[in-house]
């Protein structure tokens, strides 16, 4: 019989999504410095214009690569070997800064450049993005939230954007009827519409989650709130939603708080649900059951194959029992793999890897072969949230090393982490800075690895992580004892 568990005992992946989450509710109550909520959207607006005034695009090889970051987006080029990084966050302890950067990177040449295009968006993180073909390009990019540095302000965004690759110029898309201002929320390409669910957003009184959905046809330029039939995620931000072939949308998992009584408990979500279009155009949720899922996890970042029926997942924060009393949340590295079709989840092993898993893990999980892999693929950008889709997954006990784990061996590819980008184009698969937890200080990561998915012989670094920053601030988890139950309103992305 295993052990009694303690009805009081702490997620540990709760915890841990709850430090490096910044947007505390408790923060937005003290006594605002420098910035009132007016003059936080004056300045935001004062951005927008001054960028309004750029009268031509500008263009710059980089000597070296972008600054690290989290919370941004990296989506495939729709036609070029490129990715586009936009946006994103950096924390040192004591300050924030939010961008608004558009950077290129060629995927052949192994070239960045940054882009300074007219009209572009105010900075902003935890948005979503994405590219399409048409019109030989576009970068569509809609909500997300600024910091102000003292992180004493976020102001929510419900803004829709395009950049033309072609013309090189960004345009802000004016419609109504779109969904209110939000972060964490999710988008996803699917016949010539882009749809928008979940998201939360805090004003500083009161903290939303959101289980709507919204779609924006890009042919008529309009947004349309939709009604769905069936039972559907709750309310919650920073899931994965995944585009099935034409016809259907998959999401899974995700962060919300729920009310409980008088109290409030943090959730970190592991269900998943198929969204239907086939019955004669409406839309039905229906609960999907998984096969060989990973234990729930906070930061996630997921990537579509919809021509294969695949999504692949990396990173995370599970939990791991350290006591009776208590778990930990211990940070992830592993690449899992999910079949769209089936809901069937397998653990990606590397061949350099191969023979070690045999030995150590568990007898269930599937080695995919490199027949398996050799297919082209089409990505959907998740960037708050870093998540896994791949082969039987390992359980707690058999997890990735831990990031602050020093006795671990070295082993080649991105290290544990949390909020990275993540992206597949043309059959090689991307990961990209993100959020590290060490000794209670959280570090926003820089380096960049690549995986080809025809082979799966080894990751490639393409960007090297150099020393770790100092932390400014105090360690996270004597701000979190201190705070106690306001600690129970933070949020998480």
């Amino acid at each position: 019989m295993g052990k009694k568990k303690n009805k009081n005992k702490v997620s540990g992946a709760v915890k841990t999504a709850a430090k490096t989450e910044k947007k505390l509710a408790s923060k937005l109550k003290k006594e605002l410095a420098n910035l009132g909520e007016e003059d936080i959207a004056k300045v935001i607006a004062e951005i927008e214009r001054e960028e309004a005034k750029r009268y031509a695009a500008s263009e710059k090889v980089l000597e070296k690569p972008p600054s690290s970051r989290a919370y941004a987006t990296l989506t495939p080029h729709p036609i070029n070997n490129e990715l586009v990084l936009f946006g994103g966050e950096y924390h040192n302890g004591q300050k924030t800064e939010t961008y608004n950067d558009l950077f290129i990177y060629n995927t052949v040449s192994n070239v960045w450049r940054q882009l300074k295009a007219p009209g572009a968006p105010p900075p902003r993180s935890a948005h979503q993005a994405v590219s399409t073909p048409a019109n030989k390009g576009e970068l569509w990019i809609f909500g997300g939230e600024f910091t102000s540095p003292s992180e004493t302000q976020f102001y929510h965004y419900k803004d829709l954007w395009c950049f033309s690759f072609v013309e090189r110029k960004w345009e802000k898309v004016v419609a109504p009827n779109g969904p209110s201002p939000r972060s964490g929320h999710r988008m996803a390409l699917l016949s010539r519409k882009l749809y928008v669910f979940g998201g939360y957003c805090d004003d500083g009184r009161d903290c939303r989650y959101f289980d709507d959905l919204y779609t924006f046809c890009l042919d008529t330029r309009t947004w349309s709130k939709v009604t769905v039939s069936g039972r559907g995620p709750s309310p919650r931000s920073a899931c994965v939603m995944l585009p099935c072939g034409n016809d259907s949308l998959l999401v899974y998992g995700g962060f919300s708080r729920v009310r409980d009584g008088k109290t409030e408990r943090a959730c970190t979500h592991g269900d998943m649900f198929r969204l239907s279009t086939k019955q004669g155009g409406a839309l039905t949720w229906r609960s999907v059951s998984v096969s060989g899922a990973p234990p729930p996890r906070a930061g996630v970042a997921g990537a579509a194959n919809v021509v294969a029926d695949r999504a692949y997942v990396f990173g995370g924060v599970s939990d791991v029992e350290e006591t009776d009393e208590e778990l930990r949340g211990e940070m992830s590295d592993d690449l899992l793999l999910l079949e769209l079709d089936t809901a069937r989840w397998h653990h990606v092993t590397l061949k350099t890897e191969r023979q070690t898993r045999r030995d150590t893990e568990d007898p269930g999980s599937v080695d995919m072969e490199e027949g398996e892999q050799k297919e082209a693929m089409t990505v959907v950008t998740d960037e708050v949230f870093t998540m896994k889709l791949g082969g039987a997954a390992p359980t707690p006990n058999t997890l990735p090393h831990s990031a602050a784990n020093e006795e671990s061996p070295p082993r080649s590819g991105p290290g544990p982490r949390m909020s990275a980008m993540l992206v597949v184009h043309r059959s090689v698969l991307y990961v990209y800075g993100g959020v590290l937890e060490k000794d209670e200080k959280q570090f926003y990561l820089g380096d960049m690895y690549s995986l080809d998915l025809h082979k799966l012989n080894e990751w490639k670094t393409m960007i090297r992580q150099p020393a770790l920053p100092d932390w400014l601030g105090s360690d996270s988890e004597s701000e979190s004892d201190g705070s106690d139950s306001e600690t129970e309103s933070d949020e998480s992305d």
